[in-house]
């Protein structure tokens, strides 16, 4: 089946009935830094353990390693904590967005339908109505 003949279930939906395209929030980012940082972190150590001449990195590792793990895994779990609330949130705004457009758009089809039955205009819908 090539893409036009595609359905409307079967086709990815459209980015203008799904409103402007959602964005990584700037926590989603940060959080993403800090895992960044924990894996090269866990890669030096590595790379510090196995080397024959590891040095001053061997020695900050040994003092400071489980430190540095500990806090890194703190920041994680903070921020995860963080970018979990901020995407709720925003996923309930678009959820009760949507819900309004739909009860609209539903509203009006209900006064089409009434205006139809009865033999009235339809309800406007013009900028310049003030409701």
């Amino acid at each position: 089946m090539s893409s036009h003949e595609m359905g409307p279930t079967d086709a990815s939906p459209d980015p203008s009935a799904t409103g402007s395209p959602r964005r990584r929030s700037r926590w989603t980012d940060v959080l993403l830094t800090a895992c960044g940082v924990f894996v090269l972190t866990v890669f030096l150590m590595i790379a510090s353990a196995f080397s024959p001449n590891g040095g001053f990195l061997m020695r900050f590792f040994d003092r400071h390693g489980t430190t540095m793990l500990a806090v890194e895994v703190g920041a994680i779990l903070l921020l995860a904590i963080i970018v979990l609330s901020v995407e709720r949130r925003e996923s309930r705004r678009r959820i009760s967005e949507r819900e309004a457009a739909l009860l609209e758009s539903e509203g009006l089809v209900e006064g089409a339908r009434e205006a139809s039955r009865s033999g009235r205009e339809p309800p406007s819908t013009s900028a310049s109505d003030p409701f």
